[in-house]
């Protein structure tokens, strides 16, 4: 619990520890202004964190911003912990001239900016030349560089995206968005729902990208005013939209809102952005507007527990009325739309089902949207047993986007067909084909430590690290990257098994061991940990310890062939032959084609 407080000391923040101690914390700025305010704390090593407490100045009161999600000390995102940084999260798009300058060794920030909020520079880049005409008496005015639609757009997206940050705070106006940032999309689950809804915070723009005004040309300066944050027309009587679909400008198509609605004027149910933006609110009271511009469909609210708009004003009829009636008035529309095959295939993908690979390949094969192509791309990437799978992910790497070929480069990891790639126009793509080959090419070598290096502050570029140093030269550093990366995380139990796997990988099975001894007794119900414990203690030849290890493996995941496979191994290694045939038996009876091999000691999972 937080608690602000004005006192003789200021503004600060008390809360009580789990010991009954009282800390406090200087308040030293907040963030935001509407519809929500957020408070930001000193903390050792010059950190500030943002509260998890806001004010919400339209309705006059504290909220609690994450109420619900139980978010405790050692949670990734606690109040205290890493991911309310604001250093590290929050200021590059809430200042102007930010840099982070996060010093490793000293563990602290010496973060610089030149203005707080967004200032004209923040969009206009470098407005010397104006600032000086316009202190001359000598006339005209220098105007700042005119930029394109593209350019307009990326400017935006710098900010308004959930993107991994490439570059060390490099970004300025009129950059390329994919030569500074990653943006996420739906091949990575729980971001959106399957048919492209947002879900988590992804923050406009990867949905903008996904929709089909984007790919029509439309940008956010035709809708949005930069400057006063208004929308250029209302949209509460559907003159934004109609804009275009009133008269086919742009070749949209043309609406006449009660007739596509069937809800009579001026009703909720006419609003374009009612059915089209539905909201979803993040943060207590933050409503933000999709902007996908997707079909509601209730039939997928069934099938997948996809939200759908009409359940917004017509929550009051049960789920089986929404879908009749949306059968009755949208019915061809909806079940020959593209949206509802691509919601079932991803739903699909994000389970592994053999099936989806098909229906990637389908919807691929007829994408016009670039970021959908990536999306399909992305998931066949788990797939990439299946020669056809592979097939489209070599086809990816040609395509004419970024978003694409970067997906492209880390299905092709491994692979020569990723090399061509280190050399790409395109940053995001470089590096992401830089993670499989580090080794390859010296340049992309350099700019993947250069971002290694700039996100020391984050679990996974740590862990990176780890794996990219040489063990021979400084074993103690590996050791280093993978005690910061948990220290930074430490709830996760991905974590200690993602850092047992770069410690294996170095040789180092000794200290994998002992991190994964730990994690066993901080994890009790992880398969994993014994699981992969049994395999360090195997490749040393103590089978004995193995078998007691993958026992309680199993005993924990009983439908786990990998585990069942490695102890009928150990079973025969020591002579138990009934033992070792009943546990190959379950082995065969529980494997997929699904089922990852491992390659080392340890298997590396995903990131």
């Amino acid at each position: 619990m937080v608690e602000l407080v004005l006192d003789e000391e200021g503004f600060q923040a008390k809360t009580e520890t789990e010991r009954g101690k009282t800390d406090r914390y200087p308040v030293a700025g907040v963030i935001g202004h509407t519809p929500v305010r957020q408070y930001l704390v000193e903390m050792p090593g010059n950190r500030l964190q943002a509260l998890s407490i806001g004010y919400a100045p339209e309705d006059d009161r504290w909220v609690d911003l994450f109420a619900g999600e139980n978010r405790t000390p050692g949670d990734w995102g606690h109040w205290t912990g890493q991911g309310m940084n604001w250093n590290a999260n929050c200021a590059w798009c809430h200042t102007t001239g930010y840099r982070k300058n996060f010093d490793f060794k000293a563990n602290r920030y010496d973060s610089t900016w030149d203005a707080h909020g967004i200032t004209c520079a923040s969009c206009h880049g470098n407005l010397a030349k104006h600032i000086a005409s316009a202190r001359s008496v000598e006339k005209p005015v220098v105007l700042p560089d005119a930029i394109s639609p593209e350019q307009q757009i990326d400017n935006c997206a710098a900010c308004h995206s959930r993107r991994d940050q490439l570059t060390a705070d490099k970004f300025v106006s009129g950059d390329r968005f994919d030569n500074h940032f990653s943006l996420s999309l739906p091949d990575q689950p729980g971001l959106y729902y399957p048919d492209g809804q947002i879900r988590d915070e992804v923050f406009v723009y990867g949905s903008f990208a996904m929709s089909r005004m984007h790919r029509a040309g439309v940008t956010c300066l035709d809708c949005h005013k930069p400057h006063s944050l208004e929308t250029r027309l209302p949209a509460d009587d559907n003159s934004l939209c109609l804009s275009c679909h009133g008269s086919g400008t742009r070749g949209a198509p043309v609406i006449n809102p009660t007739v596509h609605s069937h809800h009579v004027s001026d009703s909720p149910g006419n609003r374009c952005v009612n059915c089209h933006m539905a909201e979803t609110t993040y943060m207590a009271v933050d409503n933000r507007a999709d902007h996908g511009f997707l079909l509601p469909d209730p039939l997928l609210t069934r099938e997948q527990g996809i939200p759908n708009a009409c359940g917004n004003c017509h929550s009051d009829n049960p789920l089986d009325w929404l879908v009749s009636r949306a059968d009755e008035r949208h019915g061809q529309a909806l079940s020959d739309s593209r949206q509802r095959r691509r919601a079932r295939t991803i739903g699909a993908a994000y389970q592994l089902q053999p099936n989806a690979v098909d229906g990637l390949l389908s919807l691929l094969s007829g994408e016009e949207i670039p970021a959908w192509r990536a999306v399909y791309v992305g998931l066949l990437a788990n797939y990439r047993s299946e020669p056809k799978a592979m097939a489209a992910i070599r086809n990816g790497a040609g395509d004419e986007s970024p978003l694409v070929r970067a997906r492209a480069a880390f299905g092709l990891h491994g692979t020569g067909a990723v090399l061509p790639l280190l050399k790409d126009t395109s940053l995001s793509v470089r590096l992401a084909a830089a993670q499989g080959e580090p080794f390859a090419d010296q340049s992309a070598r350099r700019e993947l430590q250069e971002y290694l290096i700039f996100h020391r502050d984050r679990p996974q570029n740590l862990l990176m690290l780890a794996s990219l140093t040489d063990p021979g030269a400084a074993p103690d550093e590996i050791h280093h990257y993978v005690k910061r990366a948990i220290e930074l995380d430490s709830k996760n139990p991905e974590l200690y098994h993602q850092g047992a796997v770069a410690l294996s990988s170095a040789g180092l099975n000794r200290a994998a061991d002992t991190l994964l001894s730990t994690a066993s007794e901080r994890f009790p119900a992880r398969a994993v940990f014994p699981y992969s414990r049994a395999l360090i203690a195997a490749e040393a030849g103590n089978y004995q310890s193995a078998i007691e290890q993958l026992e309680k493996a199993v005993a924990l995941e009983p439908d786990f062939p990998r585990a069942w496979y490695n102890l009928s191994l150990a079973y025969s290694h020591t002579g138990q032959t009934e033992k070792a045939n009943q546990a190959m038996a379950r082995a065969r009876s529980g494997a997929s084609s699904t089922t990852p091999k491992p390659r080392a000691p340890l298997e590396r999972t995903k990131e």
